[in-house]
């Protein structure tokens, strides 16, 4: 895996809350998508990898090494250490993005202050728990945000903008130290 920024970043917020944000090898992301029949199709598929197809936006399916957050009606997208051997056919397509996108886990204790100077989310554990995840925009670019723990989110960004979004970053963490 390529280094796309001199990170980890170390920093406290404003309020001395300590940040850590690391970049970590996507692995194997796959999104499937299709037409009719979605759920049943997608579920057949994701069950030869011991996954299901989540039935709501804010709640992905896990298992040891893998995870599927539904994004769309007719969307999966699968995280996953080994690679998924998912074919396309005439019900289901996949899409091979483990280049397109990056992947950062930011943790610690100023971790959802952090998120929520640069995302217009509410990432209180109240309104963000632990295991669920979000779509949203930061800086005007679309991103998934998952909560895996109390004080750790992974975000999944498109390697396009990986670059000037940690930069972005890094400027939170300085202005706020």
């Amino acid at each position: 895996m390529a280094k796309l920024q001199a990170i980890p970043l170390r920093g406290a917020t404003s309020d001395g809350e300590v940040v850590e944000v690391r970049e970590i090898d996507t692995h194997f992301l796959i999104q499937i998508a299709g037409w009719r029949h979605f759920n049943e199709v997608a579920d057949r598929a994701l069950r030869t990898l011991s996954l299901f197809s989540p039935k709501d936006f804010r709640s992905p399916y896990r298992r040891e090494g893998a995870t599927a957050w539904r994004i769309a009606p007719d969307r999966v997208l699968i995280r996953s250490f080994e690679k998924p051997d998912l074919a396309s056919s005439e019900d289901l397509v996949t899409l091979d993005l483990s280049d397109a996108r990056v992947c950062l886990v930011i943790e610690g204790a100023g971790a959802a202050p952090l998120l929520s100077r640069v995302i217009a989310l509410d990432f209180s554990e109240g309104s963000f728990p632990t295991g669920t995840f979000a779509q949203s925009a930061l800086h005007h670019v679309g991103v998934l945000v998952d909560r895996t723990g109390p004080e750790q989110f992974t975000l999944l960004i498109p390697t396009t903008w990986a670059v000037s979004l940690t930069d972005l970053l890094s400027h939170h963490l300085a202005k706020a130290a």
